[in-house]
């Protein structure tokens, strides 16, 4: 049986509201019981709701408090470190699809410069000096990386396999 889409605004109806509350907050567990039993990392929830009189703990009250405890005894820088709100979230997004954008760029620059080169188009009337700076500007970046990298190792930084 096929889900219907949701749409994500307050559930009028109190008793759906309940139900879809108790659903969703048992999946919501079940991801971090997996979560902690599969990567072997603490974890802990603490959850207000309008159906029961104070917070509901997982997995137990002592669990969440050492866990409290580990967070407040770091500094505030590696607190918050990973804390976003929405708008911080949406600024992280956009800058990565700005990055993939230019990388892509990059990438269909280079291609058209080689199709050019393949088909001699570069030895015709057309000006290519725009597009031929941006590949050499390309290649000095990677240069550059390169040329770094080989003093890192150099110096007897370990070799790492990247993908």
């Amino acid at each position: 049986m096929g889900r219907r889409k949701v749409t994500h605004q307050l559930i009028t109806d109190n008793s759906t509201r309940r139900v879809t509350f108790r659903k969703r907050k048992d999946g919501l567990l079940k991801k971090i019981k997996e979560l902690t039993i599969l990567c072997g990392l603490p974890a802990c929830a603490i959850i207000y709701s309008e159906y029961k009189d104070g917070p509901e703990l997982w997995p137990n009250v002592n669990e969440v408090r050492s866990l409290l405890d580990r967070l407040s005894e770091l500094p505030v820088e590696k607190q918050t470190k990973y804390m976003m709100d929405q708008k911080d979230l949406m600024n992280k997004m956009i800058q990565d699809a700005e990055k993939k954008l230019e990388k892509e760029k990059a990438y269909t620059r280079a291609m058209k410069l080689g199709i050019m080169a393949s088909t001699s188009d570069i030895t015709t009337d057309t000006d290519c000096s725009e597009e031929l700076a941006k590949a050499a500007e390309v290649i000095d970046k990677k240069l550059k990386v390169i040329q770094e990298r080989i003093k890192v190792v150099e110096a007897g930084a370990p070799i790492i396999k990247r993908d």
